[in-house]
């Protein structure tokens, strides 16, 4: 049996009839080194922004700090209340107790003479004029005018803390 070969005469006729297409040739040249761009500089627009972020973040996490440490002082501050609270409770009771109203009569009448006032003795007093109350000046004036300006803005800055 015979082998296909590239010299054989099928494949002359197959190239004579259908040629390879030839690719066109290309001139090559040499292309340029690219250039270095310089490196992109950093605004100092930008720059400012991401200071005054930074300056922002860090402000708020003082405040946060300070709030967190406010908050435990206040929450000491309301157990010592409660704590001294208590104590009051405690010694109002033992004062309350204490004293006893039958002995203090008793001492009242045996050791400094004292009696017991009867009807005879009160005396009512009758005002014939009743208590009144002026207003000297109730015009609003320069001082008036200031203290409230000056009560209305510690109010303002009460309400912001």
């Amino acid at each position: 049996m015979r082998t296909a070969s590239r010299e054989s005469v099928a494949y002359k006729e197959y190239e004579e009839r259908f040629p390879a297409k030839q690719e066109p040739r290309r001139d090559l040249r040499v292309a340029p080194t690219p250039r270095r761009r310089k490196k992109a500089r950093v605004r100092p627009s930008l720059l400012g922004c991401f200071a005054v972020m930074a300056a922002a973040a860090v402000y708020i996490l003082f405040c946060q700090m300070q709030l967190t440490q406010l908050s435990a002082e206040v929450g000491e501050q309301n157990d010592m209340l409660n704590e001294l609270t208590a104590e009051n409770v405690s010694l109002t009771t033992k004062q309350v107790n204490s004293i006893n109203l039958d002995e203090v009569e008793e001492y009242a009448v045996n050791n400094l003479g004292m009696v017991k006032m009867d009807n005879s003795q009160i005396e009512y007093v009758e005002l014939t004029n009743p208590d009144t109350v002026t207003v000297a000046d109730n015009g609003v004036s320069l001082g008036s005018l200031f203290a409230g300006l000056a009560r209305s803005f510690s109010a303002i800055v009460e309400y912001i803390r």
